[in-house]
């Protein structure tokens, strides 16, 4: 399982506790973590271990609704904490500019974390999810993004817009009054994805304090950050990840994949065209380096590889192949065995 640096998102946890009477050394221990995670950036933890945080700081705090509290705790008096990126989404033009370029930096503030923009003809959804699922939904950060998200516009805009819908994974909790308080919407548990569906006119809304000239500034900065991070939650890759579980019994299917990753195929084809690829893209480099792979191994026939690959027959698999490498399997794999053999 990866590790990631820590998170702007643990720091609101840590700092939300303290000020709600739980110390961080005492937060810390609970959750089983080193106090050197507070320390600085670059201190090593896996996802699970902050998600079990966010657990122990609601258990901590007696905060049954922690998420909720601390997105308005942020939103009244703690912005700073994201430094940079807050000041960029308050000086962002629009309602739309500001979650825009939310979803596109959300990695410095959690790097285990999306947050999608889906711009419909009438509504516009905020999609969030992990890259890697737990096999547990989490409750608290996930309520507190969606929040966050709502509070922080509301805020920008100085309108106290309310949502269509607020639609989460998790069960439906015991007490759901501060959810009504807070999103003043319909909200929807057990739900295929986390998600807050929007007014897409709301997306046109000026900011209160939009500055162009320092957006600008902020957003090389904030670009030249996010270059700092590893690359190693692209959402090709959980794509991959799905169409090898396919492969071999069948070509991998968009509608298939897709129901693995908790959303449409429409939300999937979006979430790979912002990092600019496609479904048939990160299939086609898949079949490519896995037949590359296996045409260098000796243990696997030739005939086996295009099954392998989820094509129907040989032939199609030939076929294929040769657009790829210009050349036959066979003839590959005869010309990756000349280069390793030692010279007469």
């Amino acid at each position: 399982m990866r590790r990631a640096r820590t998170t702007k998102a643990i720091l609101a946890v840590a700092a939300f506790a303290a000020n709600a009477g739980v110390p961080p050394p005492v937060l810390l221990a609970a959750a089983g973590l080193s106090p050197a995670l507070l320390a600085g950036p670059d201190a090593d933890l896996l996802h699970s271990q902050e998600l079990r945080l966010w657990d122990e700081a609601a258990r901590l705090t007696e905060d049954r609704d922690f998420g909720l509290h601390l997105a308005e705790w942020i939103v009244r008096c703690a912005e700073d904490l994201f430094d940079v990126l807050a000041f960029a989404l308050r000086s962002c033009a629009t309602l739309g500019d500001h979650y825009r370029l939310a979803s596109r930096y959300i990695r410095l503030v959690n790097q285990g974390v999306f947050l999608t923009v889906e711009e419909d003809p009438d509504v516009v959804r905020l999609v969030h999810g992990h890259y890697h699922e737990p096999s547990t939904p989490p409750r608290h950060p996930v309520e507190g993004l969606l929040a966050l998200s709502l509070l922080q516009g509301r805020q920008t805009v100085g309108e106290e817009f309310v949502p269509r819908a607020v639609c989460f994974v998790h069960p439906r909790p015991a007490r759901v009054s501060e959810h009504e308080r807070i999103f003043r919407a319909p909200v929807q548990y057990g739900c295929p994805r986390n998600e807050l569906i929007l007014d897409r006119a709301l997306l046109a809304r000026t900011q209160r304090q939009a500055e162009p000239r320092l957006l600008a500034m902020l957003d090389r900065q904030l670009t030249g950050l996010l270059s700092e991070l590893p690359e190693q939650n692209r959402f090709q890759d959980a794509v991959r990840r799905c169409m090898l579980d396919e492969l071999p019994h069948r070509e991998p299917a968009i509608t298939a994949v897709a129901v693995k990753l908790h959303m449409s195929p429409r939300s999937l084809q979006r979430r790979l065209q912002s990092e600019g690829s496609s479904f048939a893209q990160v299939l086609f480099e898949l079949r490519r380096d896995l037949a590359l792979r296996y045409l260098r191994e000796d243990r696997i026939a030739t005939g086996e590889v295009g099954f392998l690959l989820g094509f129907l027959d040989a032939a199609s698999f030939q076929r294929a192949f040769k657009r790829w490498t210009g050349t036959t399997p066979a003839q590959y794999r005869r010309s990756t065995r000349e280069r390793s053999s030692p010279t007469q």
